[in-house]
């Protein structure tokens, strides 16, 4: 049977392949920045994912962004109760004072850990004196969060951390975009359990040192 002289004409287009993946159309050689980059990345990503964990606790601390005003609008309603009174009394003025002091300093505690954990969580190297007194308040607070900043000022102030939170490792890490760390829940809560960790070890370390440890005393008769 012959062909209808009149259809469109057809061409045979063989086997329709998908599109190569972006990885594939941009392989190419490495240059020796690009190598030395990658090895640069590949001995201290341990270190990247214990400092950005770190930044994660300070972007916890940035809620006080939203604690902070509310305190400081209690402060401000009640400066203003007692302004109003009949008889003011200094002693409610000075309570309505450090209640809008303190809604300020959270407010401030806030905006700058904010910024802090935004900046460690990106390896920013321009911020690392905001990033060791962030964590330098928080040995002020006399609780696990100090064992946790005194942590993470090793961390930041080690020989690893200053190489880390540097310029030239900023570099590296826009060398080699093809490494990504994976990050989960279990990083928030890696600083306490190495901060744990580590005192553990050094008061274990003191008792084994201690005269009472290596002297026991004789059973009496």
């Amino acid at each position: 049977m012959d062909q209808n002289p009149y259809a469109p004409p057809t061409a045979d287009l063989g086997e329709v392949k998908p599109p190569p993946e972006p990885e594939v159309l941009a392989e190419r050689p490495l240059t020796e920045a690009e190598v030395a980059a990658d090895a640069l990345r590949r001995a201290h990503l341990t270190h990247e994912a214990r400092l950005r964990s770190i930044g994660t606790l300070m972007l916890v601390g940035g809620l006080n962004l939203l604690l902070g005003p509310m305190i400081g609008v209690i402060g401000v309603f009640a400066l203003l109760g007692s302004l109003i009174a009949p008889v003011v009394d200094g002693e409610a003025l000075q309570g309505a004072g450090l209640i809008g002091g303190a809604g300020l300093l959270l407010t401030g505690f806030g905006a700058l850990s904010l910024r802090g954990g935004m900046g460690l969580r990106r390896l920013d190297p321009r911020h690392r004196t905001l990033y060791t007194a962030l964590v330098s308040l928080w040995l002020l607070s006399f609780s696990f969060l100090a064992l946790v900043g005194l942590w993470a000022l090793v961390l930041i102030h080690s020989t690893e951390g200053k190489i880390v939170l540097s310029p030239e490792y900023a570099e590296a890490r826009r060398l080699t975009p093809h490494i990504r760390l994976r990050t989960s829940a279990g990083d928030l809560a890696r600083p306490g359990a190495a901060a744990f960790g580590r005192a553990a070890d050094l008061v274990h370390r003191r008792d084994a040192l201690s005269p009472k440890a290596r002297c026991p005393r004789r059973s009496r008769r």
